[in-house]
Parts: structure tokens; C-alpha cells; sequence
């Protein structure tokens, strides 16, 4: 439907159905009174039969009594504002019968004689308003499956904040429930899930952040013992290169819980497209001939340059893991940030890898636990810049759009 608001189409549902009701009570009533007046007038066309031959013979007593009897009066002119409804006329007589508001009569002329007879145009108050008193309780009806509907809308639109609060990460959000109904029982159970909710989020951000902080100490005395240890065979490298992820793991766990905490306070840089690279590319020694890169503007940004160096650290790391040979594109040019890497097509959506700790099955075998591209994506939200995926001539395309929405 193109009216979205539930409201606006329960509002516009009862003034249709009050306009009908409305127009049917009109409609009706206008029958009733179309009724009434042809009963009066054949009523009246009676009369005239029966009084003809007394008013021929000049009989006014006869004449009088059958006015009497058929509930008309006598009257010496006839009413003002009259609208004829029969008129029939020949050289000995002319009758007219006439209406307006209150009367229904006739006017008789019979060799240049007259005579006038009306009679009340009464009807009982059930006759004239019986059909709107029979609508009126359906109209109350209807009022009151209005009132209930909108209440209970009330109640799940306070659901429905409650449940873009907790999108937000407020937890500690309350809806006051008042209902004892099913409605009511809903509410008690958001309530519910939504604390239930904000235990597993806080006892997952402990871990987190517990895990996090634990392995610095252990994974900077193990690099210590490596980096002094001399000489250095096979499995010292090897050993290397698993501190080394682990610590980048560990990075990243501390990373995704300062995003997620909601304490994140921005520094507005100003820098240059090739420092933010350089500052990206430390860590990144022993890959430096695996990274090519394609300058071909140098240009000025203003935001977060740690936050920026993450996103590009963890782009550059994700490249050289998933690429098929083992090499990283970068191009730099008008505000965008593309980089590039040989590989298959994605087993699913990219919104899927954006998950924290989501990686399909075809890369169980690299070293990786599905953190970088969800810290990406939280980080570019945070800025408030633009993040795209493509997949072009067998290559992935990840463009980072350095120019800030606002």
C-alpha cells in the first residue's frame, strides 16, 4: 500500500467508513421522506375523489366532515412557499396538490369556486430519525475498535523504541507496561529477551576485553625470547609468524571492543593520502614486494588518522591472506581508496563477512578469525565515510571513499 503508517490507514479506514455511514443514513432518510410525501399525496388524490361529489352539489357540511375524518383543515389561502407536486386542470375543474415543509394539501377550482385543504406533513421521531439512532450505536462500535486499536498501537510503538534503542546499545532502556493483555504479555517478554541479550553482549565484551589485555604480556615476552634468540632456525620463523598473527588478533579484539563500547572519541587529522599509507605499512616489513602500489593523486584528509590506519592495516592484511597470488593492488586516486586482490568469487554476500568471526569454508585453512573486514565496516560507519565491494575480472575490490558524508 503506499501509505506506510499503519496509523494514517486506520484513520483514513474510519472516516471512509464514517462518510459511508453518513451518506447511507442521508441516502435513507431521503427515501423515508419520499415515501412519506407519495403516501400523503395519494392520500390526497383520495380525499379529492371522495369530496368531489359533495363539492359539485355544494354540500360544505359533507365536505367538512370528511376533512375531519381524514385529518385536514379547511383554509381560506394557501401556504406560502409551496412546491406543486400534481397539477391537472379542464374547462370545469383544475386541482393542484402542493407540499412544503410542514403541510401537504390542495387547491380546488370548480366553476370559479375554490377550495383549499393542507394537512401536517407530521412525522413521529422514530419515523424521521429512526434509521440514525439504529447507525449511531454502529458508529460508537466502530469508535471504540478505533480507541483499542490505537492503544495497543501505542503499546507496540514503545516496542518498537525499546528495540531501536537496544540497536543503539542502550540496554538499559525500560517500557513502562500497564496491560494485562496479550499485548502486555508481549512487552514482558521483549523486556525479557532484552536483558537476556545485554548479558550475553556484556559477558562476550568481558571475554573480550579480558582476552585482549591477557595476551599482550605473554605475546611481548615471546617476541622478546624470539627476537634475541640467535641463531634462528625454521621454527623460530614459523613461531614468528604465529606471534605475530596472534598479536594482530589481539590487536583487533581490543579494537572491536573500544568500537563497541560507545567511549570512542574521534581526533579530526589533517594528513595526506601517502602518510595514512605509510603509517598502514608498518608491520609490514617482510611483505613489502607482495604490495604494489598506484599513486596517482596525493591528496588531503581530514579525520581520524589512527582509525583510518586500522581500516587500511586490516584492508591490506585481508588482501595478502585471501589472494590468490599472494600479492595486494593499491590505487590512490580522487578520494578513493581501492584495493585489489586475485581470488575466487565470494561463496556468499559481502554483508555476510562483515559479521564478526564470519569466514566461509573455503579459507578455513588460512590464519584469520573473520575480525578485520567487521572492524572495516564499524570503523567506516564511525567516520562516517563510504565503504564498497566489487568482484571484477576475477578480482576483489574493496574502494574506500575517503570523503566524509557530512
Amino acid at each position: 500500500m503506499f501509505i506506510k503508517s499503519i496509523k494514517v490507514q486506520v484513520i483514513l479506514a474510519f472516516l471512509f467508513a464514517s462518510i459511508f455511514l453518513f451518506v447511507i443514513a442521508m441516502k435513507v432518510n431521503r427515501l423515508v421522506l419520499d415515501r412519506q410525501s407519495e403516501y400523503l399525496k395519494d392520500e390526497t388524490f383520495l380525499f379529492i375523489d371522495t369530496i368531489m361529489p359533495s363539492y359539485e352539489n355544494g354540500d360544505m357540511q359533507s365536505i367538512q366532515a370528511f376533512a375531519e375524518k381524514f385529518n385536514y383543515q379547511i383554509v381560506p389561502q394557501v401556504p406560502e412557499k409551496i412546491d406543486v407536486i400534481y397539477h391537472k386542470e379542464n374547462k370545469d375543474i383544475k386541482v393542484k396538490i402542493f407540499e412544503n415543509k410542514r403541510y401537504t394539501g390542495a387547491l380546488i377550482y370548480y366553476h370559479n369556486n375554490s377550495l383549499i385543504v393542507i394537512k401536517n406533513n407530521y412525522l413521529s421521531f422514530w419515523d424521521k430519525y429512526g434509521l440514525q439512532l439504529f447507525i449511531l450505536p454502529v458508529f460508537l462500535i466502530l469508535t471504540l475498535l478505533v480507541g483499542i486499536f490505537f492503544s495497543a498501537l501505542n503499546t507496540l510503538s514503545k516496542i518498537r523504541d525499546g528495540v531501536e534503542e537496544v540497536a543503539r546499545g542502550n540496554h538499559d532502556f525500560e517500557i513502562q507496561n500497564d496491560r494485562q493483555d496479550e499485548i502486555g504479555d508481549l512487552v514482558e517478554t521483549f523486556k525479557k529477551a532484552k536483558d537476556i541479550i545485554a548479558k550475553i553482549l556484556k559477558g562476550r565484551e568481558l571475554i573480550l576485553r579480558s582476552l585482549g589485555h591477557e595476551l599482550k604480556t605473554p605475546l611481548a615476552k615471546m617476541k622478546l625470547f624470539l627476537a634475541l634468540k640467535e641463531p634462528k632456525n625454521e621454527d623460530d620463523i614459523k613461531m614468528q609468524k604465529y606471534v605475530n598473527e596472534l598479536q594482530k588478533i589481539s590487536e583487533n579484539i581490543l579494537e572491536l571492543e573500544r568500537i563497541n563500547s560507545g567511549n570512542l572519541i574521534l581526533e579530526q587529522n589533517n594528513f595526506l593520502s601517502e602518510t595514512l599509507l605509510l603509517e598502514a605499512l608498518n608491520g609490514f616489513e617482510d611483505e613489502q614486494e607482495k604490495i604494489i602500489f598506484n599513486i596517482k593523486e596525493n591528496y588531503l584528509i581530514k579525520n581520524d588518522l589512527r582509525l583510518l590506519v586500522v581500516v587500511i592495516k586490516n584492508l591490506i592484511d585481508n588482501g595478502l591472506k585471501y589472494a590468490a597470488d599472494g600479492k595486494i593492488y593499491i590505487e590512490c586516486y580522487k578520494h578513493l581508496l581501492t584495493f585489489k586482490n586475485k581470488g575466487e568469487p565470494l561463496k556468499y554476500d559481502i554483508s555476510y563477512y562483515l559479521e564478526p568471526f564470519y569466514r566461509d569454508d573455503r579459507h578455513h585453512a588460512i590464519l584469520g578469525h573473520g575480525l578485520g573486514l567487521s572492524i572495516i565496516s564499524e570503523i567506516i560507519k564511525i567516520l562516517k565515510l563510504s565503504f564498497e565491494y566489487k568482484y571484477q575480472d576475477g578480482y576483489h575490490h574493496f574502494i574506500v571513499n575517503l570523503q566524509s558524508k557530512e
